[in-house]
């Protein structure tokens, strides 16, 4: 069994040897045949190659040059325009440059129709594509042949890269650095378009507000001056310490006369004198708590009656006077953040007139054309040759 299997291993070693000598032989074979095809063709396979260098080297002569100018920015945090962070009533540190967010809505922007529309129309790219644009189809293809020389995208530092690519390198850096612009021009208007609306409502509360106002200090005017009550406080205790001193002095006289006035001792005209101050006080206490409410002097009964309607509408008065205060505030506030102009991205690097071509490049395209012509007049000698073996076979 053991010299079985060994003379089949020794057996299996030759076949291999003999496959492989096989295979070289027809792989030199064949390489020969294609040596030789190229040979017999060499004039055709050459003169193809000729032709297709002159042919590409004239049409290359032909095609215009395009240039490219790039601007580069990163977009601002819109935080910034608001007026907590201008005012520094935030409380809090600001960081200016904005997020992922940010740059997704700067790069929407960018890429959006209506920078394509304004695009076109300032430069008149109608006439500088010699694109008719009078027919649907017309503005649809200047919209394409703009977009393919205009490029917009984020770079490797998460910067926005904006690319505009045209035959005259001084109109390409001019179109990049506008459509920088009015990304940002476009970025602040709906910062603006929101500030307005904020303002329109503060407006209105304002206006409500100042209404209100007016109604509250009207009635409390009117109040003030019908019951001579302008200060609450003060007055109420102003006229309880009078009724006090009326009181204790009434009680003081007629002690005095209960003692003096049957003493005949006292001349009368002493007693006189006290009778008359008793009467005195005895009448300023009868003011201070009348029962009527006729005449300007206030009383005790006016006051009681009208101090806590008073007190009452001093209150809403103050309250109503610190909101609307807060409110002018704010809205000046949001409104000098309405008419100031605030950028809403960082220029890095504006766009400059290019002054190398960006394409084509000739050279390469030439070398393409004749490498491409060698090839397909190699295949196509190949394939003539093996066309005409097989017909001589047949």
């Amino acid at each position: 069994m053991r010299r079985f299997c060994r003379g089949f291993k020794q057996i299996r070693a030759k076949a291999h040897t003999f496959l492989l000598k096989q295979t070289s032989m027809s792989q030199r074979d064949s390489l020969l045949g294609i040596f030789s095809v190229i040979y017999r063709w060499k004039k055709w396979i050459i003169n193809i190659c000729l032709l297709a260098l002159v042919g590409s080297i004239i049409a290359t002569l032909l095609l215009k040059n395009y240039y490219e100018s790039s601007t580069v920015f990163y977009p601002v945090n819109p935080r910034v325009s608001n007026p907590e962070m201008i005012f520094g009533t935030a409380g809090e540190v600001m960081d200016y440059f904005g997020g992922d967010q940010d740059l997704d809505r700067i790069l929407e922007l960018a890429s959006g129709g209506e920078l394509v529309d304004f695009m076109i129309q300032r430069f008149r790219l109608h006439e500088h594509y010699d694109i008719d644009s009078t027919s649907q189809k017309g503005r649809f293809f200047v919209r394409e042949a703009f977009r393919s020389h205009y490029k917009a995208e984020k770079n490797k530092n998460d910067a926005v890269v904006i690319t505009v690519e045209d035959t005259d390198p001084e109109l390409a850096a001019t179109m990049a650095n506008e459509a920088r612009l009015f990304i940002d021009r476009t970025a602040q208007r709906f910062i603006k378009e929101s500030q307005a609306k904020i303002l329109a409502t503060f407006d209105l509360g304002i206006k409500r507000k100042m209404s209100e106002l007016k109604i509250i200090t009207d009635s409390l005017s009117r109040l003030q001056y019908q019951y001579n009550i302008y200060n609450p406080g003060t007055q109420g205790e102003r006229l309880g310490y009078s009724l006090s001193i009326a009181e204790s002095e009434i009680t003081r006289s007629r002690a005095k006369l209960e003692i003096l006035q049957n003493n005949p001792l006292v001349p009368q005209d002493t007693v006189e004198f006290i009778k008359a101050n008793l009467r005195a006080y005895e009448r300023e206490r009868e003011s201070l708590v009348a029962r009527t409410t006729t005449g300007d002097k206030l009383n005790l009964q006016k006051y009681n009656e009208a101090s806590p309607t008073i007190t009452v509408l001093s209150d809403l008065h103050f309250q109503a006077r610190k909101q609307l205060s807060y409110d002018l505030e704010r809205y000046n506030q949001i409104l000098s953040t309405y008419n100031s102009k605030i950028s809403l991205i960082h220029t890095v690097e504006t766009a400059k007139v290019p002054y190398i071509k960006s394409r084509p490049k000739r050279s390469m395209l030439v070398v393409i054309s004749v490498i491409g012509a060698l090839l397909f007049s190699v295949i196509g000698a190949l394939l003539f040759e093996a066309y005409k073996d097989m017909e001589q076979q047949s």
